[in-house]
């Protein structure tokens, strides 16, 4: 009997498990020789059931993850409830895989379920938890796009992360029930409410759920369930419009993250940075807003201005288009194309006194210049015309001003000028010309246009598509104003002076250097016919010595073509402002 009395039951139990004798195991909490000491050893018992499970368990050994289940069962019917409920906590923290945090949730629930007065504070614990352990699940970023995206489905991430999601509904839903029935824990409302916008922030966030390309993925289906309830627990979504302005606000300031009072008891759950924040609030309203998901109408209450709706919906645009990941990124494009709907054309300029379109303007900008996906750089190109076209005569002014001055790149300032030679015929069938076209302010643009940062000197292979994009409009605007209705005449003699001579000088400097280089390679090439030509070429900025003699050479035509090209406008321009005289 002294021998039976030191045996340590949290060994003994594991040694069982261990010994696949999983009876026995479980005879253990009602044998009476060591009832006493399995409840009194229910904390240290728990880390080891829980310790016995990995990903494989479930298929390989269910004895053994059947028997682990009915023993945590019998814990939450042996154990102190808030000792017992602290321990799960930290065995979520602390779960190494998925059927871990799995098995943890069902006894967890048990609990909970069992503290009626203190669950408030309980809950918020847990929730916390399982928030912990779901952001920390990688996404990786594959660079896959249109079809190829369906590959994504076979990601392991992904499926881990659809996996975990698929396991929260049935753990969260009866504490929704309660609060629905009941209709008065307003706090406890507010603790699920908040946790389940945070499960629309990361890792959801990188996960494509475009009804186009993904639209029977269990991904979304999730998404239908967790918005749903958030809609049955908070009946009006747009209440949290205010928050995004809020943490907009805190994100331009650069303000800390936690800005809480000391008191958290008397803090909104709605005021924990870590789950009400920019990105979480970008994915709830992706889903509230996109139509990529049936919202309830009951949920969206018509008080609201279209007005507000969209400049506060443009905020999470912004946001998630300075993402460079797939996922964020086709999130906001999807919601940009929704809220310029909301905007009625001709919007007057004095809205621009709101940011969030010039930075939403910068925002597409980087994205069609830089991001790595082709699919989202074309929706970019498109969605700036669009934006900038919302826009009234001088709004849209001011925006490809913007452009010009924020793009520092050839192609997307080609793009603008041609954006504002097509905003400025359509202006021309008007009655009267608005003034941004007129005097000043049509020099001002023209300057933009035309500027050549190092003068001569300046890398002409490099501006070539803004020279002959700027090139066309002004010999456009002198064929087209015939009477002068810009005043473009009284301009003719600068333009000349400090920017086509300018041009001529730089043409003749850049086609002498390039034809010297040309030049050099030939004469290399006769002398050492049977290896690399070892002559360095800049180009656009970029030193390129170690690639072959034939592609060197294709570069130098390419650039003097472009030289003749440009020579070639700037002596149709001259002849059409001679004429115009």
């Amino acid at each position: 009997m002294a021998q039976l009395e030191n045996i340590d039951v949290v060994d003994y139990v594991s040694s069982l498990l261990d010994s696949e004798k999983y009876k026995e195991a479980l005879s253990v909490a009602v044998e009476e020789k060591y009832i006493n000491s399995f409840k009194d050893n229910c904390w240290d018992l728990i880390s080891i059931i829980v310790s016995k499970i990995d990903n494989n368990t479930i298929t390989i050994k269910p004895s053994l993850y059947g028997t682990c289940e009915e023993l945590l069962s019998i814990i939450v019917q042996t154990a102190t409830p808030e000792e017992a409920l602290l321990e799960f906590i930290e065995q979520i923290e602390v779960a190494k895989n998925d059927s871990q945090f799995s098995i943890i949730l069902q006894p967890l629930q048990q609990l909970l379920l069992k503290l009626p007065q203190k669950r408030g504070r309980s809950l918020e614990w847990c929730l916390n938890s399982i928030s912990t352990y779901i952001e920390a699940i990688p996404v990786k970023e594959h660079q896959l796009e249109g079809k190829e995206r369906l590959l994504m489905d076979c990601d392991n991430n992904i499926r881990r992360v659809v996996k975990v999601y698929t396991l929260l509904p049935p753990f969260y839903s009866p504490f929704i029930r309660e609060v629905t029935v009941q209709d008065t824990n307003l706090k406890t409302k507010e603790i699920i409410s908040a946790f389940l916008i945070s499960l629309l922030g990361k890792p959801l966030l990188y996960v494509d759920l475009d009804p186009e390309t993904n639209k029977n993925s269990e991904a979304r289906s999730c998404v239908d369930i967790i918005v749903k309830d958030i809609c049955t627990l908070v009946k009006n979504v747009y209440i949290f419009l205010p928050y995004v302005e809020l943490h907009h606000r805190e994100n331009m300031k650069t303000k800390p993250k936690n800005t809480l009072m000391d008191n958290e008891e008397e803090i909104s759950p709605y005021d924990h940075r870590e789950k009400i924040n920019l990105t979480t609030l970008s994915g709830l309203f992706y889903v509230i807003l996109s139509k990529h998901f049936e919202i309830p109408d009951s949920a969206i209450p018509l008080v609201y201005s279209n007005n507000y709706v969209c400049h506060t919906g443009l905020l999470c645009v912004d946001h998630l288009l300075n993402y460079t990941e797939y996922g964020p990124l086709t999130k906001g494009i999807s919601l940009l194309k929704i809220m310029l709907t909301y905007l009625p054309n001709g919007l007057s300029e004095s809205l621009l006194s709101l940011p969030v379109h010039y930075n939403l303007c910068k925002s597409l900008i980087n994205i069609a210049i830089y991001s790595s996906y082709e699919s989202v750089r074309k929706e970019s190109v498109k969605l700036i015309r669009e934006h900038i076209y919302k826009f009234d005569y001088k709004g849209r002014s001011l925006l490809i001003k913007h452009m010009l001055q924020f793009s520092n790149h050839s192609g997307m300032m080609g793009y603008a000028i041609t954006l504002y030679k097509n905003s400025l015929d359509e202006a021309f069938n008007k009655p009267e010309l608005p003034e941004c076209f007129t005097g000043p302010q049509l020099m001002g643009m023209i300057e933009k246009m035309c500027h050549l940062p190092h003068g001569a000197e300046s890398d002409l292979v490099e501006l070539a598509d803004q020279i002959i994009s700027s090139l066309n409009f002004l010999r456009y605007l002198v064929i087209k104003d015939s009477t002068n209705k810009t005043g473009i005449k009284e301009q003719f003699s600068k333009i000349d002076k400090d920017y086509l001579d300018v041009l001529r000088t730089g043409l003749n400097m850049s086609k002498a250097h390039y034809e010297v280089k040309l030049k050099d390679i030939k004469e290399e090439v006769n002398k050492k016919p049977e290896n690399q030509v070892e002559i360095s070429l800049n180009v656009g900025g970029n030193v390129l010595d170690k690639i072959p003699t034939e592609n060197k050479e294709q570069i130098i035509y390419s650039a003097l073509n472009a030289f003749h090209l440009i020579e070639g406008l700037v002596a149709r321009l001259s002849e059409c402002i001679a004429m115009s005289k």
